[in-house]
């Protein structure tokens, strides 16, 4: 296992949700109502794009705030379509999911699906989990405005714990690293990054001396 400490920081306080969403649909059959989605042939959890799926709930354009104890922003999640699903999960076409610290986004991750899995049991925690599939990116900046990317096929995010995770290939490119790696966890919280196996990488100092790990 390799890991890597890109810069510690503190917890964060437990989550409080502000959601804005506007329904406009009633309920019907996904496959039905969406191809584009159906026609991506990817899937997400035990669902995949041709299964027909019974929803009660339909809206575009939507923009979900979560707050901290603080009243700060915590992370935000966007769609350009969600579908309510009668299990009480939904189904989002090109998910944005933005992590924030004081005020500031350092985590934006992308991906073509997502689904998202509710907390009926702890109002305080509405989403449990947000799974992505489909050219998922994870973009981050840091203080001096260094990217570092993550692509990888499929994602689980832990939005209370702020964590990724994957049993996918993941692609990682810094300022100086290329780095290959099978199956990740990431801490965002300590933005910390474990790359579990089939690890290969290549990294570059300042003088441009370049070293190859595998």
């Amino acid at each position: 296992m390799i890991t890597y400490l890109l810069r510690v920081t503190t917890a964060r306080a437990m989550h409080r949700p502000f959601i804005y969403l506007t329904i406009i649909g009633l309920a019907g059959v996904l496959l039905y109502f969406s191809p584009d989605l159906t026609q991506t042939g990817e899937e997400i959890g035990e669902y995949s794009a041709s299964t027909e799926l019974e929803f009660d709930g339909y809206s575009e354009g939507i923009n979900t705030v979560f707050y901290n104890d603080n009243g700060e922003v915590d992370y935000t999640l966007r769609a350009i379509r969600q579908f309510h699903l009668k299990d009480q999960s939904s189904l989002l076409e090109e998910p944005l999911v933005r992590f924030f610290k004081n005020g500031i986004s350092t985590w934006n991750i992308v991906a073509k699906l997502g689904l998202v899995r509710g907390n009926t049991a702890d109002p305080d925690r509405l989403m449990e989990t947000i799974q992505l599939s489909g050219d998922v990116e994870v973009h981050r900046l840091d203080a001096y405005g260094n990217p570092t990317v993550l692509s990888t096929q499929r994602l689980d995010i832990d939005p209370n714990q702020e964590t990724l995770a994957t049993h996918d290939t993941v692609y990682m490119v810094t300022a100086s690293i290329t780095h290959t790696g099978r199956g990740m966890f990431a801490d965002l919280n300590r933005d910390e990054i474990n790359f579990y196996s089939d690890n290969s990488g290549h990294y570059a100092s300042q003088g441009n001396n370049a070293a190859t790990e595998q």
